[in-house]
């Protein structure tokens, strides 16, 4: 399991803990790592090629989990 102390230490990217959470559909932890990818400015594209590569994305899916977070 990803935490977030090996995310401070290096040993995963935020990528893989947006995928896991993605996996998991833990949506507190997908909403704070794609709020923290807006805020660092990251190339949308590759998350979404990222996640639909390894975790098989669906943007409607993503759309939902990030309603359900914000309420």
């Amino acid at each position: 399991m990803m935490t977030m102390m090996s995310l401070i230490k290096g040993y995963t990217s935020i990528f893989q803990c947006i995928g896991d959470a993605y996996v998991k559909e833990d949506i507190q932890r997908f909403y704070y790592g794609y709020s923290l990818c807006i805020k660092a400015g990251t190339n949308m594209k590759t998350l979404y090629k990222y996640l639909t590569n390894r975790h098989n994305f669906s943007r409607q899916k993503c759309a939902t989990m990030l309603k359900q977070a914000r309420k």
